[in-house]
């Protein structure tokens, strides 16, 4: 069977599914190896010898499995990373946070000192390695409680050739150093009704879903490792917004704060400079 043939197949049924034609070139660039997308539509008259081997990622895709956790890959700002089901996928909105903190930092630090910037919450590693990939000069540290993801955002910042530095802690790590950047990407849901099924079936829940015990946003403000101004961005769920101004104001004596909507114009982002 000609690729043609095999992709034109695999889009009739894909419909059923509601799977894109992107996702399906994709994962067949995947599994044949193929460079980029350039490479798959040259083969497109060429013979398909192991049919096999995409049809069983195909039923994969059918059954739900994200296209990331078929493939091992995400696209994050332009680079690809590792992933598996024990990190969540990056997301469009997590591009925006980056974005929006590297634009904030050149703003807020334009002589770009050696600053100290710290991610709560690493996961797969997109949002450190970018930032030190950004400010090469700067002290990246990134901490996570999960050990599986850890050996994940090992794999990635070793593959992305940076250096930050990754403890196995809840929010902190255990050392003195006061940070001038704080960012994180934290648990943020909550309820289960909010989640796509698919989100819901594979991706870790403890990095979904806030609670009283898992409220890393409290854990940031009342923590002593704050430089004074710091420098803070968070991703965050529109419905806490209410929950967070009272959490501010609880926490800090002096400060400065911003909700800013993420492209599909929900809010999405909390920035905050303490005094």
């Amino acid at each position: 069977m000609k690729l043609k043939e095999l992709y034109l197949s695999l889009i009739k049924e894909g419909k059923k599914y509601h799977i894109n034609e992107l996702d399906i070139r994709f994962l067949i660039t995947d599994v044949l190896s193929l460079k980029n997308q350039s490479s798959f539509y040259l083969k497109l008259n060429e013979e398909i010898k192991d049919i096999k081997s995409i049809k069983n990622a195909f039923e994969k895709l059918k059954s739900g499995v994200p296209l990331s956790y078929i493939t091992n890959k995400a696209y994050f700002l332009g680079d690809i990373y590792y992933v598996n089901k024990d990190v969540l996928i990056p997301r469009v909105e997590t591009e925006e946070l980056v974005t929006l903190l590297i634009k904030r930092i050149n703003e807020y630090y334009p002589n770009k000192k050696k600053l100290n910037i710290l991610d709560v919450g690493i996961g797969s590693g997109v949002i450190a390695i970018k930032l030190k990939k950004e400010f090469p000069d700067a002290r990246v540290d990134a901490t996570e409680i999960n050990e599986k993801a850890i050996k994940v955002a090992k794999k990635n910042i070793k593959d992305h050739h940076v250096k930050v530095n990754v403890y196995q802690a809840d929010t902190f790590p255990e050392n003195k150093v006061k940070y001038d950047i704080i960012v994180s990407n934290p648990p943020y849901i909550k309820f289960k009704k909010d989640v796509d099924k698919s989100v819901l079936d594979y991706e870790p829940h403890s990095a979904l879903f806030i609670s009283d015990q898992n409220n890393v946003y409290q854990k940031i403000f009342q923590n002593n490792h704050l430089s004074s101004p710091c420098l803070m961005l968070f991703e965050i769920a529109p419905n806490l917004v209410d929950d967070l101004k009272i959490l501010m104001q609880k926490s800090f004596s002096q400060y400065s704060f911003n909700f800013s909507q993420d492209i599909n114009h929900k809010i999405r982002f909390l920035s905050i400079v303490k005094k």
